[in-house]
């Protein structure tokens, strides 16, 4: 989301990322995971600005920002 579409009543709003083709909010990108030993469970550790992909339509996408209702 662009810091100017912030504005004071939006800030209690949770944003959700959604494709850009479809509208659809079902959005993967490629990230790295490290292993947690303590939790026993899979951290990611950052997040790449590679492939981005759409689970409903199933095109590569680019995603956008939108305000939850």
């Amino acid at each position: 989301m662009k810091p100017e579409t912030i504005t004071p009543a939006s800030l209690h709003k949770k944003a959700v990322p959604v494709c850009n083709k479809c509208g659809s909010s079902n959005v993967r990108t490629e990230a790295f995971a490290e292993w947690n030993g303590v939790t026993q469970n899979w951290k990611i550790h950052e997040l790449l600005d590679g492939n981005q992909v759409c689970a409903d339509c199933g095109q590569d996408c680019e995603i956008k920002w939108k305000l939850a209702a």
